[in-house]
Formats: C-alpha cells, structure tokens, sequence
C-alpha cells in the first residue's frame, strides 16, 4: 500500500473517531420541545372555523390557520397591552385594552375596521365583547353595571346595580354571548349568568379559572386541576376525561373548540384532534 493511500486511510479514520466523539453544541436559544405553533404565548383563542389567534410576547396578534400555518398578524404598542380577544364572530373581533380602555374591532384579516375609546364615555370599563347583533357588551365597574353599546360608545340598554344581584367585589374580565345567554366571568369567583337582554339570571361558582369558552349552552372551562363543563340549561357542572396529562410543565391552559383541545404552553400550542384522542 502506498504511503498516500495510508495517510488518506489514517485521516478518515482519525476524523471518524473525532467526530463521534464530539459532544453536540446546543445553542441556549433552541427550542425546548417541537409544537403545532412555535411562538410564546400570552393569550390564545379559536374561532369556529378552527383558525388561531395568538397574542404573543410582543403583544402582536397572530392568526394561524387550521393547519397552524401563518396568516396574518397586527403589531401595535400604543395601546398597551391585549386583555382580551373575543372571536364569536371571526367577522368581527373584538380585542380589549384595558390599559388604555380602548377596543379594536378587526375584520377577518386582522384589518381594524372600528376603534372606539372608551374613556370617553365612561369612568372605566373592566371587560368587553360582541354581541350577536353586531354591538358591544362591556362591564362598568364604578357603576356596577353591564351595559350594551354601539361602536360609537352610545348606551343602547343597561342593566340594574348588579350588586343587587349579590355580584359584589367583583373582577370581570371577560364576556361572551351565544345564542340566548351572556357570560361574565370572574375569574376567582366563577360566571355570572344572564339572557341576551341584560336580565340576570343566576351564579356559577368556580375559582382559578385559566380559561373558558362558551357555545350557548355550555360554559367550558380549565383550572389547574382540569378542564370541567358547565350547563346553563341544566346547572350542571362536570369533569370531562380525556387522554391528556392536565398538569404539564409549561401548560398555561387549555382550549376546548368543537371537540379539539388545543394545549397552549408558554412557549407554544399542541392540538390534539378529537379523531386521535
């Protein structure tokens, strides 16, 4: 053999054993785990037609999709940070500042189409939503009380003082309509009940409340020790099984949307399609 084919043999096998011996290099930045949607998340809702929308840690608003890809985002910073983000009608969202005691209502390409500062009308306002005639419902803390509005902040109806309806100390920080009914919800003191023209009907009692989503007749919602089913119709509450671990690390909550959970995590959100549970 000659001396050119030993040294090229010494050299590839030398580099073998250097390279298998190497220890990988991970750079601190790389992601901890693989999800359907890799971005940090604040908040996280799904419209009815499946598609995502993420506020993330530079409070931009993302819609992703059903096959998680990227669609549209809206980044804006002057009106501080997203509170809420209500998506019963994709059409129509509406998204709550609470900082600034501002919405944004955004068509379905994330393209604002109404802004509406509240503060102009109103000593404060806590939580906003969409109707299912087009409106607004917001709370009024000061006044203790939920009022209807149009885009341009003029009170269409309003309830009573609803500490006369024992809603006292109250925190609301979100709505949503469906169908017949209007949940509020506290998130330390559970959902408030009433019909979809202001009249109060009745109290859930539930505590550390993460998320919950609402489809006119059933209150679904997440704490720390599991997703759990409210029925308005009956007064019902129950614990749903599924095949998922609830106590995850990193699992900020859970969304339940037509059968699909969606496990938003800090860093990103993993579903787990009804037909593979």
């Amino acid at each position: 053999m000659s001396f050119n084919i030993r040294f090229l043999i010494c050299v590839t096998v030398s580099a073998f054993f250097s390279c298998t011996s190497t220890k990988k290099v991970v750079d601190s930045n790389e992601p901890k785990a693989n999800f359907d949607i890799n971005i940090p998340v604040q908040l996280a809702e799904v419209d009815n037609l499946g598609r995502i929308y993420v506020v993330d840690d530079k409070n931009r608003i993302i819609n992703f999709k059903p096959d998680y890809n990227e669609q549209y985002r809206y980044a804006n910073k002057k009106s501080g940070s997203v509170s809420s983000v209500d998506v019963t009608n994709p059409l129509r969202i509406v998204v709550f500042y609470d900082d600034f005691n501002q919405i944004k209502i955004f068509d379905n390409t994330l393209t604002v189409i109404n802004e509406l500062n509240l503060a102009d009308k109103f000593a404060d306002i806590s939580a906003a939503g969409v109707t299912n005639d087009g409106n607004l419902w917001v709370f009024e803390p000061t006044q203790f009380k939920l009022l209807k509005i149009k885009d341009n902040g003029t009170v269409i109806y309003e309830t009573s003082n609803v500490n006369d309806f024992g809603m006292s100390d109250v925190k609301i920080n979100d709505i949503r309509e469906k169908g017949n009914f209007v949940v509020l919800c506290d998130k330390s003191k559970g959902f408030y009940i009433f019909d979809n023209m202001g009249q109060y009907m009745h109290h859930f009692e539930a505590s550390d409340i993460r998320s919950f989503q609402f489809d006119g007749r059933n209150v679904t919602y997440y704490t720390p020790t599991g997703l759990k089913n409210y029925s308005i119709k009956f007064k019902e509450r129950q614990m749903l099984a599924f095949p998922i671990t609830m106590q995850k690390e990193g699992l900020k909550f859970i969304i339940y949307n037509n059968g699909d959970l969606y496990e938003v995590n800090e860093n990103g959100i993993n579903v787990v399609k009804k037909d593979t549970k």
